[in-house]
């Protein structure tokens, strides 16, 4: 359905704020008194126009830093922070709630493919710096947001139905494959490496030494874990894995750059949500496409509120 990634695409921005909104908070709260002789640059320095960082006999201040995060971030920081007051205001009028189950729910769904709930947390700190609660914060006021756009749209059931019906497989979990391979120039080539293997020969060797994959034969042929849909993977080897258990060897498959042997090392399969999830998740997409996209809903929910930016004294030109 896409929505995954669309979601780990908002989630990033809203990284991206987060990162930058502690930053301004840091920075405001920093003492005003000046560092103390022998001190390292930036702790304890001044205000605002304390020292950052040091680059040679150059500092660079804490007023500079800010100012230039604000520039390249600071209108999506502020666009944010609107629209969460704007539906932390509609909650408070008790029209707009989202349950911990909820949240956990969609959490879930965005660990699917993942190792188990620690991988994914870890990615989300590693790759966009956010721990639990933010990942968590973030889901929610996206769920708000969801709901608010989505009030008073009933979808029926045999909408509901006929969607299921169609996109049946593409509505299953999907399994994460973690695969190598190598690639040959042809199928008899292919089958000489296939008898190396089975004499004792190492893959990630062989992989180095015949694979004519730049891209992984230095690494032993290894792919990574892929989604077994993802378009990217071939073809001829996403068919030739699914009917693969951790260890196994295939080959020669045929693939866009000649023929493969194919090794699986792990697939991790994600639990069935179960129909009645599928069937919520369903239900709620088709009301969000009739709702139309999220930027109108935030615009359309930023209106109610008579939201506006009001002119930044900072950048206004001094008198005199």
């Amino acid at each position: 359905m896409g929505k995954d990634k669309m979601l780990k695409g908002i989630i990033g921005l809203q990284a991206v704020c987060m990162i930058v909104l502690a930053v301004f908070v840091v920075l405001q709260q920093l003492p005003e008194s000046a560092p103390a002789s022998g001190d390292m640059p930036g702790a304890g320095a001044g205000g605002s126009d304390g020292e950052a960082a040091v680059v040679g006999d150059q500092a660079i201040r804490n007023s500079d830093w800010v100012e230039h995060l604000k520039k390249q971030y600071g209108d999506s920081v502020l666009r944010m922070l609107m629209l969460r007051s704007a539906l932390d205001q509609e909650s408070a009028k008790g029209s707009l709630e989202v349950s911990a189950e909820e949240i956990q729910s969609e959490l879930a769904s965005q660990m699917e493919g993942y190792e188990d709930e620690n991988a994914f947390y870890r990615e989300m700190k590693e790759q966009l710096g956010m721990s639990r609660d933010d990942v968590w914060s973030d889901v929610m006021y996206r769920l708000l947001l969801e709901k608010w756009m989505t009030r008073g749209i009933e979808v029926p059931d045999k909408e509901v139905d006929a969607y299921m019906k169609e996109h049946e497989a593409e509505l299953s979990p999907s399994s994460r494959l973690h695969l190598r391979w190598i690639v040959l120039p042809d199928s008899d080539k292919a089958s000489a490496v296939l008898d190396e293997l089975e004499q004792g020969s190492g893959f990630e060797e062989l992989a180095q030494r015949e694979s004519l994959d730049e891209g992984t034969a230095s690494n032993g042929g290894d792919l990574g874990l892929i989604d077994e849909r993802d378009p990217f993977l071939d073809p001829g080897a996403a068919k030739a894995a699914a009917g693969l258990q951790p260890g196994d060897i295939a080959g020669p498959v045929e693939v866009a750059g000649g023929y493969a042997v194919i090794e699986l090392l792990e697939r991790i399969t994600p639990p069935d949500p179960g129909k009645a999830a599928i069937r919520e998740r369903v239900k709620r997409m088709i009301a969000l496409d009739e709702a139309g996209s999220l930027k109108d809903g935030e615009e359309k929910l930023l209106k109610r509120y008579q939201a506006s930016v009001l002119p930044d004294p900072s950048s206004e030109p001094t008198k005199g």
